[in-house]
């Protein structure tokens, strides 16, 4: 099947309506209220980190004594988010009216998968990059690393395509395999790779340029009313995070919509002998 990226982004915005309400409790809790949290609390110690970059003994020593907290907020914002991922995805990929805590519920089960599924990837890739780095710096020395690295970028930029669909699989058709998700992904989207690039190119600037224009309109000017303290980190995180939020929404409904136009009738028929 070719992909129609403007039948793909018009149902993601009927969908977003349609669930509007849901999906704002969903994204106030888990994209908005981590990247308030992690505002406010990492700001002070990502700033130090920024100013003693060049300095490799107090940067590893900042890092060091402040490794609890940046493991805390790191990886426990990563899983929250993850969390709200797949109940975003559960939501838009049920035709019924689920509540909350049912599409949570039937989020988290399609959450090992996803965890092992990129576990994967992230292997993979990093056997990659060893691998060329190894080979190609060997024979060309600093000329073939470079080239290893600006190969490694558009495999694992042509991968990430390939396996875009990952979520909606494991979510929406319940496959339980991470390589047989993988494997699903990688031949849903074949034929339609570049179609699909230029239009996760297209949604990332358009995502840039919001960005941008929020931070001009809204955090600058009141980091130069209110100054250096709580206030303007309570309004820098409120309007990155509200911003952050309606992305990861958005951009979960795109591929729930891509998904559902490449896989046709077989998602549904996966379900219903699941």
């Amino acid at each position: 099947m070719t992909f129609d990226s403007n039948r793909a982004w018009q149902d993601a915005v009927a969908a977003v309506r349609a669930n509007r309400q849901v999906l704002l409790a969903l994204g106030g809790v888990f994209f908005l209220l981590p990247a308030l949290l992690s505002t406010m609390f990492l700001s002070d110690i990502q700033t130090r980190i920024l100013e003693n970059a060049s300095k490799p003994e107090l940067l590893d020593k900042l890092i060091r004594e402040n490794m609890g907290m940046l493991l805390g907020f790191g990886l426990g914002g990563m899983a929250v988010q993850l969390i709200g991922y797949v109940a975003v995805m559960a939501l838009l990929s049920d035709r019924g009216r689920p509540t909350v805590g049912e599409t949570i519920a039937t989020g988290l089960r399609g959450l090992p998968t996803l965890l092992l599924a990129g576990l994967i990837f992230g292997s993979a890739a990093l056997a990659l990059s060893t691998l060329l780095s190894a080979i190609l710096g060997s024979l060309l020395g600093m000329v073939g690393a470079g080239i290893a690295v600006f190969a490694l970028l558009v495999l694992i930029s042509y991968a990430s395509i390939k396996l875009s669909l990952t979520m909606p699989v494991v979510v929406n058709e319940r496959v339980r395999n991470p390589v047989a998700a993988l494997a699903r992904s990688w031949r849903l989207t074949q034929g339609n790779s570049m179609r699909l690039f230029g239009f996760y190119s297209l949604l990332f600037l358009g995502y840039m340029a919001i960005a941008l224009v929020a931070t001009f309109i809204v955090v600058a000017p009141a980091l130069l009313l209110l100054g250096q303290g709580q206030a303007s980190l309570l309004v820098t995180g409120l309007v990155t995070g509200a911003v952050g939020a309606t992305a990861n929404v958005v951009l979960t409904a795109v591929l729930a919509q891509v998904h559902r136009q490449l896989a046709g009738s077989s998602a549904d028929a996966a379900r219903t002998f699941e």
